[in-house]
């Protein structure tokens, strides 16, 4: 994996999209191909939800 640090721009929408989570309940959204944030939105479709629910890791 290949990290790099955000720059000012993409800390800062980053920043303002956890606020907007934490306080508007907006989710964020991610790039499914890299994983790169990707914005927030109030309305997720149920395939993003499936989508986020599978790429989360389980070790049963």
């Amino acid at each position: 994996m290949d990290f790099r640090p955000l720059n000012d721009t993409e800390r800062r929408n980053l920043l303002t999209a956890l606020r907007a989570n934490a306080q508007d309940n907006r989710a964020i959204l991610m790039d499914r191909r890299n994983t790169r944030f990707a914005g927030v939105t109030e309305d997720v479709t149920d395939d993003e939800v499936i989508t986020a629910i599978k790429s989360v890791p389980c070790h049963y």
